[in-house]
C-alpha cells in the first residue's frame, strides 16, 4: 500500500478535500474557502499526487468521490473538526464567530422552530450562518462525520456516542375548509369516511416500517400520520377511509385542503400558523390519537463544543416558546 509522506502534506489540501467532499463542486468549494476554481483544480491534483488516486471525478451530479475518497472522508472530517476544537478559543464568543452552522431537519421542524432561531441567531450571532440540510438517510454518518452539528425530527432507539433531547411534542388535527358543508358540524367517524383524505407520507416511506425508518442503528419517525389509530378506529366501526391524494410534506396541504372538499390530517402547529391564512376549520380527531415528540441529536464527543452548545441553545429557547 502506498504510504504517505506526511511531512509534504499541506493542511490546506485536507481542507480542499473535505470542502470537495461537502460540495461535490470545484466552484462552490473554492467560494466556501475563498479561494479561485484554478486554486482548487490545482489543490485537487496536488492531493491526487500525494494520494496515488484520481479521488474526485466529474459525474452528472457533480465531483463525485472515488472509494478512495469516500473511504477516508469520514476520518478527515472528524480529524479537521477534533484539530478546529484544539485551537478554538476555550470561550465562545456569538457575537464575533463566522462559524456555519448546519442542521438536519424537515419541512414540518423547519417551519416551526426557525423563525424563533433565526431571530436569536440574527442578533446574537450576526456573523454567522445557518445551513438546513434535508433529512435523509445519511443522518448518523453526518454527525459521525462532522458534516451536521444537530439533526432535529422524531428519534427511538439511538447509538450510544449519541445524545438526544426532547424539544416539544405536538399533536395532530383534521382540518377542512370553512366553509365545508361538515365545517359546522362534530366531525365524527361517520363523517370523515364520506370525505376524501390527503395524506403525509415523506419518500423515505418506501424503507419504512410501521412508519420508522433504521439506519445504522438508529431509529427515526418519518410519518406524521397517526395511520394505525384512525384505522383501527374506523375497523372497529367496520369503516374504511378513502385516500385521493398523497403529498411529501404537510406544507403543501393547507392551499389545497382550502380550494376543495379534501379533509387533511395535519401537525396542530402546522395547521394553527395556515387556518387564518387559508380559512381552515380545525378538528380534534374522534378518537384516541397518540402525540409526537421532536428531539435534537447529536455526537456525544463532537457536540461537546461551547459553539455547539450554544447553537442548541437557540434551538431550545425557540421550541419553549411553543
Amino acid at each position: 500500500m502506498h504510504q504517505i509522506q506526511f511531512a509534504s502534506l499541506d493542511l490546506n489540501l485536507l481542507r480542499v478535500f473535505d470542502a470537495l467532499t461537502e460540495e461535490r463542486s470545484v466552484t462552490r468549494a473554492g467560494a466556501r474557502l475563498g479561494l479561485t476554481p484554478s486554486a482548487i483544480s490545482h489543490a485537487l491534483n496536488r492531493l491526487r499526487y500525494l494520494l496515488k488516486d484520481d479521488l474526485f471525478v466529474r459525474g452528472s451530479n457533480g465531483m463525485q468521490p472515488t472509494a478512495r475518497a469516500a473511504e477516508i472522508g469520514p476520518g478527515l472530517r472528524q480529524g479537521l473538526l477534533q484539530l478546529q476544537h484544539a485551537l478554538a478559543p476555550a470561550e465562545f464568543v456569538p457575537a464575533l464567530t463566522e462559524r456555519q452552522f448546519t442542521v438536519i431537519c424537515g419541512d414540518y421542524v423547519s417551519t416551526v422552530l426557525l423563525p424563533g432561531v433565526m431571530a436569536r441567531l440574527r442578533v446574537e450571532a450576526p456573523l454567522s450562518e445557518l445551513r438546513i440540510r434535508p433529512t435523509g438517510s445519511h443522518i448518523v454518518e453526518d454527525l459521525d462525520s462532522g458534516r451536521a452539528d444537530l439533526a432535529l425530527g422524531g428519534f427511538g432507539r439511538i447509538p450510544e456516542r449519541f445524545v438526544r433531547e426532547l424539544l416539544f411534542s405536538d399533536t395532530l388535527i383534521w382540518t377542512l375548509r370553512a366553509d365545508h358543508p361538515f365545517a359546522g358540524q362534530p366531525l365524527t367517524l361517520d363523517r370523515l369516511v364520506e370525505l376524501q383524505h390527503l395524506i403525509v407520507a415523506p419518500g423515505e416511506d418506501d424503507s419504512a416500517i410501521d412508519g420508522v425508518v433504521v439506519d445504522h442503528g438508529l431509529e427515526r419517525q418519518v410519518l406524521r400520520d397517526d395511520a394505525e389509530a384512525f384505522t383501527d378506529a374506523l375497523a372497529a366501526r367496520g369503516l374504511r377511509r378513502r385516500i385521493c391524494l398523497t403529498v411529501p410534506n404537510a406544507l403543501a396541504a393547507p392551499t389545497i385542503v382550502a380550494d376543495s372538499d379534501i379533509a387533511a390530517l395535519l401537525p396542530r402547529r402546522i395547521a394553527l400558523a395556515y387556518a387564518e391564512r387559508y380559512r381552515l376549520k380545525l378538528f380534534k380527531p374522534p378518537y384516541p390519537s397518540p402525540p409526537f415528540e421532536i428531539a435534537a441529536l447529536w455526537h456525544k464527543t463532537l457536540g461537546d463544543q461551547p459553539a455547539l452548545a450554544w447553537l442548541r441553545s437557540l434551538f431550545q429557547a425557540a421550541a419553549a416558546e411553543l
